[in-house]
């Protein structure tokens, strides 16, 4: 979208939106439906970057527009204490001086907020309409120390432009730059690489989860100057910071050229392990031909070559989209809530308290309506965007159920 068109579309009435406003004022946040996060079709997806200084933060926004029959009508921001406060620390609209560019089908913003004890969390609010309906999309950003490590001034900026790279995975041998927004660029930052192979997550009805991790083994410590072209040939993760003292620094990811997507027979294995048996899983793992031990998988578990290759690709299509969503300091699809979107795909309603976000599937074939999922957040020194999974015996008649489904290929996403 040229620049012009992006201020006519800013300055468009708001008329048509007084009644979706008026709802969300009278509601509070943990009320507000956030369900369009995790729907790859909705017609705008938000991304953001945050990087905090000693009394202010700077927010990177990216929007990238599904359709062409998107007007954005209003952006603006919120800063309050916590879900449940009335009162609105800061407002503001955000404005032809906010933004910083387009790209294809994507626009940026940045905007400064000034940062208080109180400021806690950030939200954005994106009003607009596509097709003819409207939409209200908000996106929440915790500054809380309480719920988060010290939040850092360190971006990781693309290598040739002013943006920040949204995602928390690099292609391996493609050049970016790690950048203090309030800092110097001449300084040197400490850049930690952790070959680490994480666990992915244990279905909601076990005992534990699988993210329990005392110490990770660094494989490599480097020093690297700031604002200066970087690239990495191995795939894992690595995390920077200034001071080593500290509990601050940024993550990110080198991974295959061609994540968020699994392509090898290697590769494609480890995910099955969701709706799989233990014995299934290591006559894959173990065996000499991963191709030949795949093809004798599927067959065996469909019993029949043409379900087999609709079951393939739509369970493959929702590892690759758990991968774009959720991804931090491991694959999305080892999530927690990478496992529960790959198996039942994207949530009918989602709320969020700040300290947790609790997911609603309405109906499920007639056989799990109401089904819910609680994810509470946990501090988490790689990301701020870490959600631990709560666990109940109760999940495992619904969880057994719908791996019957997947494998049988009956399970429509």
């Amino acid at each position: 979208m040229a620049k012009s068109t992006y201020i006519l579309v800013l300055m468009l009435s708001l008329t048509a939106f007084h009644s979706a406003i008026a709802q969300r004022e009278n509601s509070s946040p943990s009320d507000f439906n956030r369900a369009f996060l995790y729907d790859l079709s909705s017609p705008v997806y938000g991304e953001y970057e945050v990087a905090v200084g000693s009394n202010e933060a700077t927010i990177f926004l990216k929007l990238t527009q599904r359709t062409n029959t998107i007007n954005i009508n209003r952006m603006h921001y919120e800063v309050r204490e916590n879900y449940e406060a009335d009162d609105v620390i800061r407002s503001a609209d955000l404005n032809e001086s906010h933004f910083i560019k387009q790209k294809e089908n994507s626009s940026y913003y940045r905007f400064e907020i000034p940062v208080s004890d109180e400021s806690h969390y950030v939200f954005v609010f994106i009003e607009g309409v596509s097709a003819g309906a409207n939409f209200n999309y908000r996106y929440d950003i915790s500054l809380n120390n309480d719920q988060n490590f010290p939040l850092t001034d360190l971006i990781v900026m693309e290598a040739e432009e002013e943006i920040p790279v949204f995602t928390s995975s690099i292609p391996n041998n493609a050049s970016f730059r790690v950048v203090s927004v309030y800092g110097e660029d001449s300084l040197n930052a400490y850049l930690y690489y952790y070959s680490h192979e994480f666990p992915p997550n244990l279905p909601p009805m076990a005992e534990t989860g699988a993210d329990i991790q005392k110490s990770l083994k660094i494989d490599t410590i480097l020093s690297v100057q700031l604002n200066q072209s970087l690239s990495f040939e191995n795939e894992g993760l690595y995390f920077c910071q200034l001071d080593t003292t500290s509990l601050s620094g940024i993550s990110f990811r080198i991974s295959s050229k061609y994540y968020p997507r699994f392509v090898t027979p290697e590769a494609l294995i480890a995910p099955l392990r969701y709706i799989s048996t233990s014995e299934e899983m290591e006559n894959l793992t173990e065996s000499d031909e991963a191709k030949a031990a795949l093809d004798r998988y599927w067959i065996k578990v469909t019993r029949s070559q043409e379900r087999a290759k609709d079951v393939i690709r739509n369970y493959f299509r929702q590892v690759t989209n758990a991968n774009i969503l959720f991804t931090t300091y491991k694959e999305g699809w080892k999530t927690g809530q990478g496992m529960v979107y790959v198996l039942f795909g994207p949530p009918d309603e989602v709320y969020s308290t700040g300290a947790e976000e609790r997911w609603i599937y309405n109906s499920e074939n007639d056989l799990m309506e109401n089904l819910a999922f609680t994810f509470v957040k946990v501090r988490n020194i790689f990301t701020t965007r870490h959600y631990n999974l709560l666990r109940d015996e109760e999940y495992r008649k619904f969880w057994y159920r719908n791996i019957d489904l997947w494998r049988k290929g009956r399970k429509q996403i």
